[in-house]
């Protein structure tokens, strides 16, 4: 791009200045950054602004669970003055202090009240990173996808330019129409638009992998050739332990400690204070007062009790859906995998085979001269299809897989 720039200006002394472009060159593109997917689940883990805002949000619930759960409430400090029949009207001065000391009861359900919400906090942490460790691994799912059809591609645009390279040959020697000359050309360049296609969403994907990993350099994924995901499933009730059912079964437990937060409110809460009494006649008396605060108004606090409860039952039913939803789309993925799978099985058994002897014959006759142009592309046709569906239902199948994985531990 440099040298192209720079001879369009058509500036003097060039004999000088391409030496050192030529020089610069490879120390651009090896400015770009390599990453490969392992690399970028760790990137992911430590620097995504939606972790980091989680893991901000887990330690926050955590400073409450070690040092807000015992509530003290302010300390009341006060002045009476009352009449004295004696000492006259205010013949009375008293100066205290009282202070309410938290329950234990309301100190330990205040305590598990703030765990619970920790382990809600870290259960929708971990589903986030779920996720977002799903898009990076599609990411590279869809990159090594796009590499694999492409060298499919270049290999038969070899052909094709084998191909019209012969019809060029047999039109000048007026053996062949033009029509199947430009015929040639036109399947050559056909296959041209389609890797130049495959470019274009090969760029797609490293502008969006670098967007989620959030650097502002250009980065150049490490994708691995295309193959069948590992997949080991021996029990269907690990939808229990994935990571949407932790998050509902966290918040189940959250419900239950808000009911116990509810029920504590109802205990005694003792109050302990000092006073001084100071008369008007110079007199000074020291005391103290011990007092049991009961909560008499019971209707406001069992009808919230009463709503704790309610929302625990509707936590419990949200758990127990989102777990019949996990198990029947659990089912419907399975089923697909076992689709993909027998496709698959077809195409390693038969379908390879059948593309390679497709295009080796139909090369050869046209060749040869025993057919025409039309018999080849139609038999290149028939083998590209055949290859892109393997391709598709190879990328389909990983894809289904990690769909499976967010459901499961």
């Amino acid at each position: 791009v440099l040298y192209a720039m720079f001879f369009k200006r058509k500036r003097p002394g060039m004999a000088k200045v391409l030496p050192v472009l030529l020089l610069l060159a490879p120390l651009a593109l090896f400015s770009q950054k390599t990453v490969t997917e392992s690399d970028a689940l760790k990137m992911i883990a430590e620097k995504h602004p939606a972790i980091q805002a989680a893991d901000a949000h887990i330690r926050s619930a955590g400073l409450l669970k070690n040092g807000a759960a015992r509530s003290w409430e302010p300390a009341e400090i006060y002045h009476n003055i009352a009449a004295d029949p004696d000492l006259g009207m205010f013949g009375t001065s008293t100066f205290g202090l009282t202070q309410a000391f938290p329950s234990g009861k309301q100190t330990r359900a205040r305590r598990n009240m703030y765990e619970r919400q920790q382990g809600v906090l870290e259960a929708e942490r971990d589903l986030t990173l779920h996720r977002l460790t799903r898009e990076v691994r599609e990411i590279f799912q869809h990159l090594s996808f796009l590499e694999e059809k492409r060298s499919r591609l270049v290999a038969l645009d070899s052909l094709y330019q084998k191909t019209a390279h012969i019809a060029e040959s047999r039109f000048r020697n007026g053996e062949s129409p033009n029509d199947e000359r430009l015929a040639a050309r036109d399947q050559a360049a056909r296959i041209r638009l389609e890797l130049e296609t495959i470019g274009h969403e090969t760029t797609f994907d490293r502008q969006v992998l670098g967007q989620l990993l959030g650097t502002n350099e250009p980065l150049i994924p490490v994708v691995e050739p295309l193959h069948r995901r590992e997949f080991d499933l021996t029990d269907t009730a690990g939808v229990r332990q994935g990571p949407m059912a932790r998050v509902e079964a966290a918040r189940v437990s959250l419900s239950e400690a808000w009911t116990a937060q509810e029920n504590a409110l109802r205990s005694p809460v003792i109050t302990a204070g000092l006073n001084a009494q100071y008369l008007a006649n110079g007199a000074l008396y020291p005391g103290y007062a011990l007092g049991l605060r009961l909560p008499l108004a019971q209707k406001s606090l069992r009808t919230r009790i009463a709503a704790s409860e309610t929302e625990t039952e509707a936590t419990r039913a949200q758990y127990e859906t989102t777990i019949l939803n996990g198990k029947m789309e659990l089912a419907h993925l399975l089923h697909e995998v076992e689709k993909y799978e027998i496709l698959l099985v077809y195409y390693e058994k038969e379908g390879r085979t059948l593309v390679a002897e497709l295009r080796r014959s139909a090369f050869r006759r046209y060749e040869n001269g025993e057919s025409d142009f039309s018999d080849l592309v139609l038999a290149s046709d028939r083998a590209l299809r055949i290859e892109m569906e393997y391709l598709d239902h190879l990328n389909m199948l990983n894809r289904t897989l990690l769909e499976i994985e967010m459901l499961l531990p």
